[in-house]
Parts: structure tokens; C-alpha cells; sequence
């Protein structure tokens, strides 16, 4: 057996170098508050040796001595805590000489079971059977013991994430510090453990006590002398993914230590219903823990807790930035920019309810096209609702206030698309500074309303897509200026065709002068006429995409609109074809005839031809302050709703066999005048085709009657 002697000798020299270097610590660095916790600590485990090396001489106040061993020990938790707080607290947060307030709930509940051990409810002597005797646990002894070894469990973990999360070269001077204040925990943590197996104290350990104690100070030591302890913590890196993981570990494991000692009380119970409901209470707890691992909220608030605690910043952006542009590096159309955009805001934001609307040129309205959510598809919005008035005068986030968008629209919840999709915060997306999108976002799983740390990264995000549709409506473009350019340089052919074809149409004019009269050759001849009627038809009709060059010479000059519908509507008469034209005093506009012609003739037989052979075709003329309306609508098959979107393309055409040149060039003609076009259609009900241009100047205007009643042409 190893003399008291040499085991008090061992804790005594251990106290000595802890309090050292605490009285070092305090003296040469007293303005860092890292260093001062450290120096508590430090001058805690002094305290600890000194108090079991005491105890072993002083055999009448061993038990004084073991409860204050032990009073000092349950206080320490709390300062392990704080020092590892020093680490990961902002760096506004380490000037201030505050204690983060779950060291001060530790210490609180140390400072409670202190009380317990100086009032004597924690030791006591026991007589064993050698005639010896020994420092025993009570029945409340077990407590204490247990509360040192999660609490400490957690301090030593909150060192192993700073450790790993620290970043070269920092880190190779950080974790001597680090392994050093861990390793005085983990002994600290091996005798609680060992106190609540044998529950006896044994004075052997003094010794080992010490030693340990001395090795840890002595990797302290070097750390500190390698380089000063701020500089170590500025430059100390905690990512959102190794804390949330330390979080989640320690967490899970408090909760088994938890319900694994139920069990246990359970099975010690001399009682019949406690057969087997210890084994009930464990299979309910893991099945709970089951269910909260893979829950979406839980998760959630797991993480809110730590950015609440840890971080000034509620996201990652490093580590959320480069999620971001992976996910979108193979998005090369708007369909994958979409896609990728609806798994990006699901992965970041913590919500069931999200809607992605975008801008359709078509009908000039706002419609979903993605969505995460119950319910059934809302119907367009116009660009007069508030949210989207408020989304185009606005770069920031719009929230939706409920009442104040029922009683400005007129209808309840359920009647208005934002408010029937469960949206609260929209936030546009812009290119090249229209609002072409936004992003409808429903109320969070935990119940914390969005902050400006959401609105920033939702900020980034509509940026960098924005800048993607932007690269895909170019791309877009480029393709079909590529489509347009191949047919332009087919026209080259085509017209060395037609020219072949008039040479023998010449061909055959000449020889009719000699062999008119042949049955044959008048067979012959009309042979040929006729196929060459039938490809000069083809060709011309591949040759119009020439027309989408405007003339150079754009002379613009007072338009009566009513005229050239009257004009355009005369031959199309007959048939079953019922034509309604209507208007009022209707000013005339400036613009190029031939043009405005153009569009207004291609408007009407698209209508006609759409209606077959009968229905009804209505054309309304109006007008406001600064523009003339056109508006076109037929009865007849109606465009789907996926045609919309990519009518005005070039080479994109609703009909089939279509070239689809025609609804492109007016959009051409239209957008050269500074007017709009937009279609609105429904399958099996029409197509309504609204055109606006802008009026003449008052000054040049003369007011005239222009078919002030309704006209009904046969």
C-alpha cells in the first residue's frame, strides 16, 4: 500500500502548479475574459487536490475534506462550460465579462447539490468488514455524481467542436489547450463514474488525481507559451454542421442516460407493476427518439437553438452559398433553374408551404409553377393585386398581411391565390430590374417568424437566379436568332428556285406562240403551270419570315384603326362566321399602316381560323388618357395553358404545320410602336388577343365620330 504521504505529497504539488499558473493567468492577462475563466478553472482544480491531499493526513476531518472536494468539483461543470463558451462566442460577445447563461444554469444546479454535500446528505462513514472504515455514498449520494458526469460530458464535448471546427494553423496551437482542460475533465468524469459503481470513495486515486492533473497543466502550459490564447480565438472557425452534430449527440445521449436510469429505478422496485414496465418505458422512449430523429420540426428547433446560442448569424452562408451554386451548376433552362430553385428553398427553409410564381408574357399575369403544398392550383394573378404592386415598387421582402389584402382585393382568404397558397413573406426576383418572379414563402415548423438573416440569404438566392433566367432567356435567343438566321440563308435557295421557276414559266410562253394549237403541248403546259404554282406557293409562304425585317424607311403617320379593321374584316364576310365590331370615339394613333396592318390581319385570322367553320368573333375598340385597345376574342378551341408561355417564340407555333413567325413579329411590331400584346385563352371556350398603342398627342389629334354604334357584319 502507498504511504498517505506520498499520495497527499502528489495532490499538493498538482494544487500548487494549478494555482500558479491561475495567479499567472489573472496577473499578466487579466483584460481577456477567456484567460480569467480559464484561470478559475484551473484554480478550481487546485482547490480540488489540495482538499484530497488534506484529507488523506487529516484522518478526524476526512469526511470535511471529502465535501468540500466534492462542493468544489460540482461547481466546475459551469466553469468547463464557460471556457468553452470563450471559443465560441462572437467576438463582441468576449469583451464582455458575462457568463453564457447555461453555465450559469449548471452553476446554479451545482451550487444546489453543494448545499446537499456541506449539510451532510451526500457521505458518510461506514464500518466494512476488515474493521476499516470508508467513505460511502447515501442514498442521495448517487445525484451528485450523476450530475457531474452529463454536465461534464457536455463541457467536453463543446471542447471536441471547437477543436475539429478550428482551422490551420491555428489549430495545432489550440489543441494542447483544448486536449489539456479536456483531459482534467475526462479524469473528473472517470471518478464520478467510479464513485457511482462502487460508491465509495477511494483515497488511492489521490495520487493518480494529481498526476493527471500535472500532465494536463503541463499541455496548457505549452499552448499558451506557442501563442496567445485571443489570437487563437478569433481565428477559431464554428461550422453550423459539426456544432449541430456535437448538439444532436449530446442530446440524444442525455436523453438515453435519462431513460436508462428509470429503467433502472424501475427494476429495483419491490412492486408488482413493476414487472416489465421498466422494459415497456425503455421501448416507448426509443421509439419517441425514433420519431423526434426524423422530425422535420424537431430538426428544426435543434437548430434554431444553436443559432440562437452560438452564432450571431442564423445561417452558415459559407456552407448554405456553396449548397446553392451546386445545386443550380447543371440548371441550363428555366424548367432546371425552377427545379433546382423549389429543392434549394425546401432544403433551406424550414416550411411546408412554398410557392415559386412567375411572370407569363403572354397574358402579362403572374402564375405557379411550382409549388410545395396541398391545394389545387390558384388561378393567375394580375399585376394590380397589392402584394405584386408592392413587389415591383420594392427590392425587399413584401409580408402579407391578410386583412389587408382581403379587404383591398374584395374576397376572403380562400378567393386570393397568395393567400389560399399559405404564403406570408414573398420576395421578387428581378432581371435587369423588372419583376419577372417571386418567392412565396408559408410560416416556419417552429414558430419563429423570418428575420433579416432569412431575408439575406432569400436576397442571394433571387440574385443568383435571377442572373440565371437572365443567361437562359440570352441562351434562349441566341437559339432562335440561330433558327431565323437558317432560315434566312435557306431563302437564298428559294429564291434560286423561284428564279427557275419563272424561267419556265417563260419557257412555256415562248413555245405557246408556235405550238398553241397542240393538243399535247396544252397538256403539257398546264402540267407545268400547275406545279409550278404549287412550289411558287411554298416558297412564298417560307419566304414571309422576311417580313420580320422592318423597313428602314418606317414612316409613321395618323392610323384610324376602325378603318383597317373594316378593310381586313370586308373579304373574310360569309360562311357561318358571325362578326360583332364595336367602339366608341376612338382617336387615331401614330404608327407605320403597313405594319399595324400586318398585325391586326394576322390577329383576325388566327381568330377566324381557330372558330372552323362557325362561331362568333368579336372585335372592341376603347380607349384611355394615352392609349387605343384592340381587343380580338373568338369562341373558338382555345390555346393550353402550356402553349402560352412560349407563344411569342420564334419557331413556336399553336397550330399545327404552323411556322410559327406570326405572333412573333407582332410582338416585334407591337413592342417597336411602345404598345403591349397579350393572349388570354381557355381550352374549349376562345382566345382573347388584347393589343395597346399608344395615342396621338392632344395637339395633333382631331376628334372625330368613328363607328360610335355597333356594327353587326353579315
Amino acid at each position: 500500500m502507498i504511504p498517505p504521504t506520498m499520495l497527499s505529497f502528489a495532490a499538493w504539488l498538482a494544487a500548487g502548479l494549478a494555482g500558479v499558473l491561475a495567479v499567472f493567468l489573472l496577473v499578466t492577462r487579466w483584460g481577456s475574459v477567456s484567460h480569467r475563466r480559464l484561470a478559475v478553472l484551473l484554480g478550481a482544480t487546485g482547490v480540488v487536490n489540495l482538499a484530497n491531499g488534506s484529507g488523506l493526513l487529516d484522518k478526524e476531518n476526512q469526511l470535511l475534506w471529502r465535501q468540500i472536494a466534492l462542493t468544489v468539483e460540482l461547481i466546475q461543470p459551469a466553469m468547463l462550460i464557460a471556457v468553452g463558451m470563450a471559443f465560441v462566442t462572437p467576438a463582441s460577445r468576449r469583451r464582455e465579462p458575462v457568463v453564457d447563461w447555461r453555465a450559469w444554469v449548471i452553476g446554479g444546479l451545482g451550487l444546489v447539490l453543494a448545499g446537499m454535500t456541506m449539510l451532510g446528505q451526500v457521505f458518510k462513514w461506514q464500518l466494512l468488514e476488515d474493521d476499516h472504515q470508508a467513505i460511502v455514498l447515501s442514498p442521495w449520494g448517487l445525484v451528485p455524481y450523476l450530475f457531474l458526469v452529463i454536465t461534464m460530458t457536455v463541457g467536453v464535448a463543446q471542447l471536441e467542436v471547437v477543436l475539429r471546427a478550428s482551422q490551420e494553423p491555428f489549430r495545432h496551437t489550440l489543441k494542447f489547450i483544448v486536449i489539456g482542460v479536456g483531459a482534467l475533465a475526462g479524469y473528473q468524469i472517470y471518478q464520478a463514474s467510479q464513485m457511482l459503481l462502487f460508491k465509495a470513495w477511494n483515497p488511492e486515486l489521490v495520487m493518480t488525481s494529481g498526476i493527471v492533473t500535472m500532465m494536463a497543466l503541463g499541455l496548457i502550459v505549452y499552448g499558451l507559451g506557442r501563442s496567445r490564447l485571443r489570437e487563437v480565438i478569433v481565428n477559431t472557425y464554428i461550422s453550423h454542421q459539426a456544432l449541430m452534430g456535437s448538439v444532436s449527440v449530446i442530446t440524444i445521449g442525455g436523453y438515453l442516460v435519462a431513460v436508462g436510469a428509470v429503467g433502472t429505478w424501475l427494476r429495483q422496485q419491490q412492486q408488482p407493476w413493476g414487472v416489465g414496465l421498466d422494459v415497456v418505458v425503455v421501448f416507448a422512449a426509443l421509439v419517441t427518439l425514433v420519431i423526434a430523429v426524423f422530425s422535420k420540426t424537431v430538426r428544426a428547433g435543434v437548430r434554431r437553438l444553436v443559432t440562437r446560442n452560438f452564432y450571431r448569424s442564423k445561417y452558415d452562408y459559407r456552407a448554405q452559398w456553396l449548397q446553392i451554386t451546386e445545386a443550380f451548376q447543371v440548371a441550363a433552362d428555366r424548367d432546371a433553374i425552377m427545379d433546382s430553385l423549389l429543392n434549394v428553398l425546401i432544403r433551406t427553409f424550414s416550411t411546408t408551404r412554398l410557392s415559386i410564381w412567375l411572370f407569363r408574357e403572354a397574358d402579362r399575369r403572374f402564375c405557379r409553377i411550382r409549388s410545395l403544398g396541398p391545394g389545387p392550383d390558384p388561378v393567375p394573378i394580375e399585376r394590380t393585386h397589392p402584394v405584386i404592386r408592392q413587389l415591383m415598387m420594392d427590392d425587399d421582402a413584401v409580408w402579407v398581411e391578410q386583412d389587408r389584402v382581403a379587404k383591398q382585393e374584395g374576397v376572403g382568404q380562400g378567393g386570393d391565390p397568395i393567400l389560399s397558397s399559405g404564403a406570408i413573406l414573398c420576395f421578387p426576383v428581378r432581371i435587369e430590374g423588372h419583376l419577372m418572379a417571386f418567392i412565396a414563402l408559408g410560416r416556419p415548423l417552429h414558430g419563429e417568424a423570418y428575420g433579416t438573416d432569412d431575408c439575406d440569404l432569400l436576397r442571394g438566392i433571387s440574385h443568383h437566379v435571377g442572373m440565371l433566367l437572365s443567361h437562359a432567356r440570352l441562351a434562349e435567343e441566341g437559339r432562335a436568332s440561330v433558327e431565323l438566321d437558317a432560315v434566312r440563308r435557306f431563302s437564298v435557295f428559294c429564291l434560286h428556285d423561284l428564279k427557275n421557276l419563272a424561267a419556265r414559266l417563260s419557257l412555256v410562253a415562248q413555245n405557246a406562240e408556235h405550238h398553241g394549237g397542240d393538243p399535247a403541248f396544252q397538256e403539257s403546259a398546264m402540267r407545268t403551270v400547275r406545279d409550278t404554282a404549287q412550289k411558287m406557293t411554298m416558297l412564298m409562304s417560307k419566304l414571309s419570315v422576311e417580313s420580320l425585317k422592318l423597313s428602314s424607311a418606317r414612316v409613321q403617320e395618323m392610323v384610324e384603326l376602325s378603318v383597317l379593321i373594316k378593310a381586313i374584316v370586308a373579304p373574310l364576310r360569309g360562311g357561318h362566321v358571325q362578326w360583332h365590331i364595336s367602339g366608341g370615339t376612338i382617336r387615331p394613333v401614330m404608327a407605320v399602316r403597313e405594319e399595324i396592318h400586318q398585325v391586326l390581319l394576322n390577329i383576325i385570322l388566327n381568330a377566324k381560323q381557330a372558330i372552323s367553320e362557325q362561331g362568333d368573333i368579336s372585335i372592341r375598340l376603347s380607349e384611355s388618357r394615352e392609349a387605343v385597345t384592340v381587343t380580338v376574342e373568338d369562341t373558338g378551341c382555345g390555346i393550353p395553358e402550356q402553349r402560352l408561355e412560349s407563344l411569342f417564340r420564334p419557331a413556336q407555333s399553336s397550330r399545327p404545320g404552323g411556322l410559327g413567325i406570326g405572333l412573333y413579329q407582332c410582338r416585334q411590331i407591337v413592342d417597336g410602336h411602345q404598345g403591349t400584346i397579350q393572349i388570354r385563352s381557355e381550352v374549349g371556350r376562345g382566345t382573347q388577343v388584347q393589343i395597346e398603342l399608344p395615342v396621338v398627342a392632344p395637339s395633333l389629334t382631331r376628334s372625330r365620330n368613328v363607328m360610335a354604334e355597333s356594327v353587326v357584319v353579315p
